[in-house]
């Protein structure tokens, strides 16, 4: 036990933690230091939750003692009897108070929906002010939905992480504000190019070799899976579930009926939306809703899927047609997710509009279209015009991957500038 918590908390020799870049969530989570509100993480495995947290613990050292920090990877199986038994935690908070000779007090547990019932534990720390702040992160969305999480109503702040921003790897790339952004083009071409094929996970970005990434990416899909999907949902029919989901992943974009999915999977409607909803709470795919026109339609059978990463696409999907706009168009619905919108849904009457975005009562319109040509034109418009009957649009947008121009209250833009815009 003493040289795993050694390893896990290389801080307590007082040096910070390096080659760590800034994230957009950093200042906003920060903001909340002085509370003592629990703060949950959640997202997709391989993220950047721990690393958004080695941020903090690095602020958190300017005025605390770093022996003071405790950082636990609760995934280590060093800890394997804490997975049954959350309160065989005190003991392990005693050890590493017992090594560094100092009382703890801020508490980091990682990846902690390994713990069955960790929510007691943290709520009985949290209640006897056993430390001046929780952190903690999780690999699923529903890390906060159960009957244990009600123990921790109004004790804390949740923020869900994603891969890198485009806007955040154009800093990471010494591109710092707009005029950067259009007078180095060719270079924000290229990495737009690279993020479209191999997506935005933190370590995929430090890796150049191909060969490499895809293995990598590969053993993300096989880690989510099996940990986050296979084994905490006590999934029985691996065949239908693997076999689901390299299915989605081959066809990101397409509209479906869970009874379409189902048939095409070879499966049940029951069996493929339950499947679909657990790789959604793993944050695998995304599940988008067709827009409701209407307050009295019930009914919004038509779904559409997308990865949460294109990296992920490229490393498991069956290469299908129309690569090139599959992947533009699964790009811009994560670079969306990624700016906050509170509703992100599409448009399906009459004509199709990829997205409908909403936040307050702003509602944007954004046709995704990798090459605008003559043949296509008339199609992209289509799908405002059909929206325009029923809800006031603020903004009107047709997303390239390299035109740009005006035609009435249309804008057309490219992908790169649109999400690289506002760098931070």
């Amino acid at each position: 036990m003493e040289n795993v918590l050694l390893h896990q908390n290389p801080h307590w020799s007082g040096k910070q933690y390096e080659q760590l870049h800034r994230r957009e969530l950093l200042d906003h989570i920060w903001k909340r230091n002085a509370t003592r509100h629990i703060q949950v993480l959640t997202g997709i495995r391989r993220c950047g939750k721990s690393s958004v947290y080695r941020l903090i613990i690095n602020r958190l050292m300017e005025t605390v003692s770093p022996k003071a920090i405790l950082f636990l990877n609760m995934d280590d199986p060093a800890y394997f009897e804490a997975w049954r038994n959350p309160s065989l935690l005190y003991g392990v908070v005693e050890a590493a108070e017992k090594i560094t000779g100092e009382k703890v007090q801020y508490l980091f547990l990682d990846e902690v929906q390994t713990v069955t019932a960790w929510e007691k534990f943290v709520k009985s720390v949290y209640d006897s002010n056993l430390f001046r702040k929780i952190f903690v992160t999780g690999s699923n969305s529903s890390l906060l939905q159960n009957d244990y999480s009600a123990l921790l109503s109004g004790r804390y702040f949740t923020d869900r992480v994603y891969p890198f921003s485009f806007r955040e790897l154009l800093a990471i790339n010494g591109i710092s504000n707009s005029y950067e952004l259009l007078g180095r083009k060719p270079d924000v071409l290229r990495l737009f190019d690279d993020v479209m094929q191999w997506g935005a996970f933190p370590e995929i970005r430090q890796i150049a070799d191909t060969e490499i990434r895809l293995d990598l990416l590969k053993s993300y899909f096989d880690s989510i899976v099996m940990k986050d999907c296979i084994v905490y949902q006590k999934i029985s029919d691996v065949p239908t579930f693997r076999r689901l989901l390299l299915y989605a992943m081959s066809n990101i974009g397409t509209l479906f009926s869970y009874k379409s999915l189902a048939n095409a999977v070879g499966s049940n409607e029951n069996t493929t939306k339950k499947y679909l909803s657990i790789l959604a709470d793993s944050y695998v795919v995304g599940d988008v809703l067709n827009f409701s026109f209407s307050q009295k339609e019930a009914a919004r059978s038509l779904h559409k899927i997308y990865s949460a990463d294109n990296g992920l696409v490229n490393a498991l999907s069956y290469k299908f047609t129309d690569s090139k706009g599959k992947l533009l168009e699964n790009f811009v619905l994560t670079e969306l997710c990624k700016q906050g919108w509170d509703e992100i849904t599409f448009g399906n009457r009459n004509g199709e509009c990829d997205f409908v975005v909403k936040k307050d009562a702003d509602y944007q319109a954004i046709q995704v279209c990798y090459e605008l040509t003559p043949e296509n034109e008339s199609r992209e418009w289509k799908g405002f015009a059909v929206l325009d009957e029923h809800i006031r649009l603020q903004r009107k947008l047709i997303i390239t991957y390299n035109q740009a121009r005006q035609v009435g209250d249309v804008e057309v833009i490219p992908a790169w500038r649109y999400f690289g815009e506002k760098i931070i």
